[in-house]
């Protein structure tokens, strides 16, 4: 899953690299180019099911009807809090997106590419961090990777606040980046366990709201920004991790092999 999470990740750290090129050759008239992908991948997509579909046969449908009937039942009280989370953490992506490179331009006074470059460090980690959520619940449990996420999430963030230097800013930044992505594909796993009758709600849920839930309060931190300035819009973030770590507590692992 972890690998699975990491090309979704990787996408979106890519796009703004592939979005300003391709708007600054053609301007907005060039956003159907930016479609090219996705197409390419449908038609991918496409050639590989009609050419290596598996054909059942209705004794193995009804079998596997019959052992979808059989399965566990679904924990939804549990998938709740885990939803909660899922919304948690999207709210922090999103804060932290919105605000981070205006406030390294203002703190540190430096360039604008200076400033894009913490982003996509941020992005960049949270790549790699997506990995070494999976490795690390593989080895020990999601639980541990999840409260090792957003224990870091905290630190980090203070640290990005109190920092001296663009250096320090950077490296925390990095460390906030690996905290905040340690547990994406972890949550999608969990909530796939809790919902076992129902896969395709529990992975739309947790993966649709872990990149859309928190754009919705993405005004709210830029409103914070201009009344009161960058600091307190990313200074509100240092409840959330304390509130994910402790929504965490109200959790449980029912298959800890699994991630």
């Amino acid at each position: 899953m972890s690998w699975f999470a990491l090309g979704g990740n990787v996408g979106i750290a890519l796009g703004p690299v592939i979005v300003t090129p391709v708007l600054l050759a053609f301007g907005i008239a060039g956003t159907p180019i930016l479609a090219l992908p996705a197409v390419a991948m449908a038609l991918f997509l496409y050639c590989i099911r009609s050419r290596r579909a598996p054909t059942l046969s209705r004794s193995t449908t009804a079998a596997s009807n019959h052992e979808d009937t059989t399965s566990a039942p679904d924990q939804w009280r549990l998938f709740g809090w885990l939803t909660v989370l899922v919304v948690i953490r999207s709210v922090m992506y999103f804060g932290v997106t919105t605000v981070l490179v205006l406030y390294v331009i203002s703190r540190f006074a430096v360039t604008q590419s200076a400033g894009s470059l913490t982003l996509t460090v941020f992005l960049a980690v949270g790549a790699l961090g997506t990995l070494v959520g999976g490795w690390s619940a593989d080895r020990l449990s999601r639980l541990f990777a999840i409260r090792l996420g957003y224990a870091l999430c905290l630190p980090s963030l203070i640290m990005l606040l109190a920092a001296p230097s663009m250096v320090v800013a950077v490296t925390a930044v990095a460390l906030l980046g690996l905290g905040l992505y340690l547990p994406f594909s972890v949550q999608t796993t969990l909530g796939q366990d809790y919902l076992p009758n129902r896969i395709g709600t529990a992975s739309g849920v947790t993966l649709g709201l872990a990149v859309s839930a928190g754009g919705a309060c993405a005004p709210l931190f830029g409103w914070l920004g201009d009344q009161y300035g960058l600091t307190w819009s990313l200074g509100v973030l240092l409840i959330f991790p304390l509130l994910a770590f402790l929504v965490s507590f109200r959790l449980k692992d029912t298959n800890p092999r699994l991630s």
